[in-house]
């Protein structure tokens, strides 16, 4: 980003308008799209009051000069001022009203085109393939996109009539100038071009600090949400870890906000020097005026109206000149959310076809290989099995030994290197993944507890969400089913101490919570991803006869690494290194006294030692 600001001045500002227009391109059809009457609406309110201050000179000239006869005894002039008053106030009534009901619209439109965006970037984040979230760049992206969506769309806008408004204010004011002599108008339009070159150069500036700082800016929110984390707060306490954390947030707290300190010094100075400039011509304008007023080439009204329109017209160069360069910086900011919503979704266009109504034959795992965007190796090494419709399957291994990225690839959150992944011989590549998704549940380990009732916690999305038998009936599936009668509003009470009245469970409870989803959903497969890592062995053990039981006839897919209860499954697969290294009956794995064998003979010695 550093090299855009050493370019040439014509380079520069050739790229600055290409920013500007794309943006425009893309933008301003959106904002017709979601808010077509209110974009006309809002436009009319910002450049008709912008004729007001021309009249109101004017009217400034006229008056001065009726009071000043009425003051020199001159008689008959008194309605002549009075209805010159009365046109005042009524213009700057009228400017107020415009102002009022400007500002009302305004917000509506804000939150309107808010709304459009952000709902935008949640379907947008829905539809990105999950190895996105692998990636640290794409966080940062993501950060970025969040920061413009806020309100920088309609600010751009607004900038844009506000610049228009003070152009057109400022044209009337220098034809006024200009009617009386050309050199008036030369020394006020000398103002405005160091201004917009300063403003627009530090615009830059600003959006280049911005994009070099979010990775340590993320990485300093990180630290302070940590700090105040109550997931992290016995950790804390308990190692002491507070001081080292805050001395972290600390430096990278000051670093960012000594480079925004420096940056802010640096522009403040050159505008200094831009605002000297415009006073030594603006008192040269006024020493001007006063050498014509003492010739008698004009009157006190010219007088009195002249040093406020340079005065007007110098306030609005200062006012023109941050508003193009806040164009500039806010569209960049709007780029990356367009930037952000361009970023290629999941392919869908050939996933067409439909997962099988009724799994018939098998699901076959052809040579698979699959690898981190962040890892340079493979997770996953020519993994190749099959499994038949209705089998219950455990898969096995040391951490990392890939168990989980396989589920994944096989419920289509991943896609892989190579290899392929087929149902009933349709290949996952081809299945439209709504389709799949309906007829696939799973329960990770890292499942989200969320802060919400019990009903949504178990039922959200499902179409039977409200009929509280049918949740209950999945909570009982899973054990929970006694507890969540018993709370102060049953299915309806908030969970998790998130909010106001929210009823905490235990880590082994938030656990059944989760399970009960998968019993909720009449999926064909169900994949358990330590599905009872926080459960304590007998309810392990009630656990896992329940599925044996309520999910006879369907196939399950298993990660544990309490090897007993593997027992049930009719094929266990055991992972080492990405690889699969051994297959069988748990039976037949223990005959064989290799890995398997070694992990569960080692499990059992805890047990019985």
């Amino acid at each position: 980003m550093q090299k855009n600001s050493i370019h040439s001045a014509g380079s520069t500002f050739q790229e600055k308008k290409k920013v500007v227009i794309d943006m425009f391109r893309r933008f301003i059809p959106i904002m017709l799209r979601v808010i077509p009457g209110t974009t006309v609406f809002l436009v009319l309110l910002k450049i008709i009051p912008s004729f007001v201050p021309i009249v109101q000179i004017y009217l400034v000239k006229e008056l001065i000069d009726t009071i000043t006869k009425i003051f020199n005894q001159q008689q008959g002039l008194l309605p002549d001022a009075f209805q010159l008053l009365a046109i005042q106030a009524a213009i700057m009534l009228f400017e107020r009203v415009c102002f009022y009901i400007e500002t009302l619209v305004g917000l509506q439109a804000q939150q309107k085109l808010k709304y459009h965006f952000e709902q935008l970037l949640i379907h947008k984040s829905a539809r990105l393939p999950l190895s996105f979230y692998d990636r640290a760049d794409y966080y940062d992206q993501l950060e970025k996109a969040a920061f413009g969506v806020d309100i920088k769309g309609f600010n751009i806008f607004n900038l844009i009539l506000n610049a228009a408004r003070t152009i057109i204010t400022m044209v009337g004011l220098v034809v006024v100038i200009l009617s009386f002599h050309w050199i008036l108008a030369v020394a006020v339009l000398l103002m405005l071009v160091p201004n917009i070159l300063v403003n627009t150069y530090f615009g830059r500036q600003k959006y280049n600090q911005m994009v070099s700082q979010t990775p340590t800016q993320r990485k300093a929110h990180y630290l302070l949400t940590t700090l105040h984390s109550r997931a992290a707060a016995k950790e804390l306490r308990v190692y002491n870890y507070v001081s080292y954390l805050f001395s972290k947030w600390k430096t990278l707290f000051w670093q960012t906000s000594n480079e925004r300190y420096e940056l802010e010094k640096r522009s403040g100075s050159k505008m200094l020097l831009v605002h000297l400039s415009h006073n030594l011509l603006n008192t040269a304008a006024i020493i001007i005026l006063i050498f014509f007023g003492a010739s008698g080439a004009l009157t006190i009204g010219h007088y009195v109206s002249l040093t406020q329109a340079i005065g007007q017209i110098q306030f609005m160069i200062t006012s023109l000149g941050s508003n193009i360069a806040s164009i500039y910086e806010e569209s960049l900011f709007v780029s990356e959310v367009l930037n952000y919503l361009d970023l290629e979704d999941e392919s869908t266009d050939e996933r067409t076809q439909k997962f099988p109504d009724q799994l018939t034959t098998m699901i076959e795992v052809d040579n698979l290989y699959f690898t981190y965007a962040s890892h340079s190796a493979p997770q996953l090494k020519g993994i190749s099995f099959t499994i038949k419709p209705g089998e219950k399957i455990a898969i096995v291994g040391e951490n990392g030994a890939g168990k989980s990225t396989l589920v994944k690839c096989l419920l289509g959150l991943y896609m892989p290197d190579s290899g392929t992944i087929r149902f009933d011989g349709i290949d996952i590549d081809s299945i439209d993944p709504t389709s799949m998704r309906k007829n696939v549940s799973a329960v990770f380990q890292d499942y989200v507890s969320y802060q919400l009732t019990a009903r949504e916690n178990i039922a959200m999305g499902h179409d039977r969400m409200h009929e509280d038998a049918f949740v209950q009936s999945a909570a009982a599936k899973s054990g929970i089913g006694g507890l969540l009668e018993r709370l102060p509003n049953g299915l309806d009470t908030e969970l998790g101490p998130a909010f106001s009245n929210g009823y905490e469970l235990s880590g082994g409870q938030w656990q059944k919570i989760a399970l009960s989803r998968a019993f909720i959903r009449d999926a064909q497969i169900v994949i358990l991803d330590e599905p009872t890592a926080a459960l304590d062995p007998r309810a392990e053990a009630e656990i896992y006869d329940k599925f044996a039981n309520l999910y006879e006839g369907k196939t399950t897919i298993m990660i544990s690494h309490r090897l007993s209860s593997c027992r049930f499954a009719d094929k266990i697969i055991v992972l080492n290194n990405g690889e699969i290294v051994e297959e069988g009956s748990h039976d037949d794995l223990v005959r064989l006294n290799g890995t398997y064998a070694e992990m569960f003979h080692t499990q059992a010695k805890r047990y019985t030692a």
